[in-house]
Parts: C-alpha cells; structure tokens; sequence
C-alpha cells in the first residue's frame, strides 16, 4: 500500500526543466527562425528572378585615370622683397600702408639727400641765367645789326656823283667806301663780339640743361615705385622717416603680393617626382572650404632638390637629409581660395580608354571574377581579369570584348546554360 501511495505522490509532482534542457530548446526555436527568414528570402528572390528579365548589355569604352595625391598651399603668383638701399640716404616718407592696394608704377616710399637737391637748385638757377645772357645777347645783335644797316643808308646817301668819267666804276668805289666807315667798322667789330657772347651763353644754357636733367634723374630715383599691381604685405614698422640703414645691412622695408592669379606652392619626394611633371591636370580640394573643388595644371617642378633634415627622435642618430623637389600648379578659378590655404592636388598621372561594364556584373572575388554572357541564345559564365573601378564601373582587363553581351545585373539564380530568347 505505501508503495502505491507513493507512486501516486510522484505521478501528482509537477516535471521540472533543467537550465540545460531550457538552453537547448532556445537554440532550436532560434535555429528554426533563422531557418524560416533564409527561406523567406529565398522564395521572395526566386520570385523576383522569374518576374525580373535578365538584361544584357555591351562593354563601353571609357577613360580611367590614375592619380597622385600631393599636399600644397595657396600662395601668390610673384611676390616682390623691397629692401632698403643704403646708398640712397635716408628714408624721407613713406606713401603706402600694409594691406594697400597698388598699381604699376605707384609710389611706394621715397629717400632724402640734401646734397643732390641743392645741386639741382644751382644747375637750375644756372641754367635761367644763361637762357636771361642768350635773351639779351640776341637783343643786343638784332640793334646793332639794325644800327650797321642805318649808317649803310646814311653813308649812301651823303655819296655824290661828282666823278662823271666812269659812272659804273664810280658807283662801286663809292659803294665799297659806304660800308667800310669807321663807324661801320665799330659796329661790326661790336656785333661780332656779341655773336660769340650768344654762342657762349647758349652752349651754357645746354650744360646747365643736362646737368638739371641728370640731377633730376637721380632725385627722381631716391623715389621708389612698385613694379607690379599687387598687395603690400609686412610692411616694416621700425622703418620711419630718418631711418638709415648701414652699408653692410639687408633690410626689407615692405613687399608687394602680386595680384595675378594664385598658385599652389608644394614639396614633392623622389617618387613623387617621378610621377608629377608639368601639363598635367589636377584637381584642388581644401578642408577651409567644404564641398568644393578647383581644376587647375602643374606649371613647374624643380629638377633640382633641396633638402630636409628628417625628424629623427632619437637624439644619437645621425640625421639624414631628405631631398625634396618643388612645384607650382596653376588654377583656372580661384573663388573662395586665398593664400596659405592648405591644399590637396589629385594630379591625373595617367590616363587610358578601356573597356568597361557595371561593377554590378560581376561576380566572384579575387582571382575567380566572372560574368555571365549570351552567347547564340545560351549564358555562359565568363572569367574575366578587372583593373581599376571609376564610379559605378570597372575596368576589363581581359575576359570580354565589345559586342559582346554581358549580364548587367544578374542574381544568384542564374544558371549557365539556360537558354534565352531575346525577342520575346
């Protein structure tokens, strides 16, 4: 009887799950939705495969490039160092602030020397002093050749025609004899002397004229212009008026940014070199400036180096020197860019016509890429060789030709060998 009972007892426990027991079941009710949602899927794309036509298309031919990405800065075109000249004198004024806009030929600063002033005031009085001599040497001719013509007249008329035998003979003896009075005589000798005191003070006039003009030249020198349009930048503010600078000193005073187009300055290494060269396309990004790019050239790239001491850190080794070559680039439009913007340039290295097809049809990995073909109404599978990938297409290599008929974006359901009618 107690033994009944107590199987009685057990048959009323409730069974109880095991934590492991508890694990195992999870994992299968996962197991059997991950099963349910992979065959979801598959049926969803097996439908879309029947109700999707597969479309061929054929390998287009296009242009891929192969760039170098180098590191530059925005800078002038030209910029112009003005440095004090020591010979000139002192710096009397000067025109211009930092920041000025200028022009060609504008001035920029002038020197003082006193010397050259006060000789050009002399050479210019000079010069008035002689003109004043010519004016009254010229009046002084014309009278007398005016009093010389008077006592001609005067001497003419008093002559008489008292010898009747050789009338001819007479006239001309009486004629010479008119002219040759000691009046006359006087008047000649006085005109003379004065042509020659014109003479004097004309040649006077002209000494005085060059020297003017040469002291005028080097006055006119002591006044610096700018040589180009531009932009004055650091100006030196220890520079006033009275400051002279020593024979064996280089100061700069000022500089003049020219206004020219700006170009991008830059360092390449050897091996960037070797792939940059002049006439090559770029195209200029900056992180000032989001969302924007400029197209531009490389106009130069020094052939020869200069060099860096590389950042070594450790104190005991020696430093190497890393040669470096500089360039310039040009740019077509320079909107939003201004100097010591730091620049990226995509220099287009290279640049070849290949064919091409979406990266869609192809499929596979590695070594093993491949698409599918049409061939006379049957799909093949095509191993093909790619190269570089430009956008939403990719390069072949090797594999397909133009015409052919290559699978533009085939799913996992298609099958070699399955026949295709076009026309339909």
């Amino acid at each position: 009887m107690e033994t009944a009972k107590r199987i009685d007892e057990e048959k009323e426990q409730p069974k109880v799950i095991t934590p492991r027991q508890k694990k195992f079941i999870l994992m299968g009710i996962i197991v059997l939705l991950f099963v349910s949602v992979v065959l979801s899927v598959a049926v969803i794309e097996v439908k879309k495969s029947k109700s999707k036509t597969l479309q061929f298309i054929s390998p287009t031919v296009k242009s891929f490039t192969k760039t170098e990405t180098v590191s530059g800065r925005v800078v002038q075109s030209h910029t112009e160092t003005i440095y004090v000249n020591p010979t000139k004198g002192s710096i009397n004024e000067i025109f211009v602030k930092e920041g000025d806009t200028v022009t060609k030929g504008q001035k920029l600063f002038s020197y003082e020397d006193t010397t050259i002033a006060a000789e050009l005031g002399q050479a210019e009085a000079n010069k008035k002093l002689a003109e004043t001599t010519v004016t009254q040497k010229n009046d002084q001719i014309a009278s007398l050749e005016k009093d010389i013509q008077n006592a001609i007249s005067a001497s003419q008329s008093n002559t008489t025609d008292a010898n009747n035998t050789d009338k001819n003979a007479t006239n001309t003896t009486n004629s010479t004899n008119s002219t040759n009075t000691p009046e006359i005589q006087s008047l000649q000798a006085e005109l003379n002397t004065a042509k020659e005191e014109l003479n004097a003070a004309q040649l006077k006039v002209e000494q005085n004229t060059l020297e003017a003009e040469k002291l005028k030249a080097q006055q006119e020198s002591l006044t610096v212009n700018s040589n180009n349009d531009g932009v004055v930048l650091n100006l030196n503010k220890s520079i006033g008026q009275g400051y002279k600078a020593t024979d064996k000193q280089q100061i700069s005073i000022m500089q003049i940014a020219s206004n020219e187009p700006f170009q991008i300055e830059g360092k390449l290494t050897e091996e960037e070199k070797a792939k940059v060269e002049p006439g090559q396309a770029i195209k200029v990004s900056s992180k000032v400036v989001a969302d924007k790019s400029w197209k531009g050239s490389i106009s130069e790239v020094s052939n020869y180096p200069t060099n860096d001491p590389s950042t070594n850190q450790d104190k005991n080794a020696k430093k190497e020197a890393i040669p470096h070559y500089t360039f310039r680039a040009t740019l077509d439009s320079q909107e939003n860019l201004y100097p010591g913007y730091e620049t990226n340039l995509e220099v287009i290295v290279q640049s070849k016509d290949l064919l091409a097809i979406p990266a869609t049809s192809i499929k596979g990995s590695g070594k093993s890429k491949y698409v599918y073909v049409l061939k006379k109404g049957t799909i093949y599978k095509q191993h093909v060789k790619t190269g570089q990938k430009q956008g939403k297409y990719v390069a072949i290599l090797k594999g397909v030709k133009e015409g052919d008929k290559v699978g533009k974006n085939p799913s996992w359901t298609v099958r070699p060998g399955t026949k295709i009618d076009l026309d339909k």
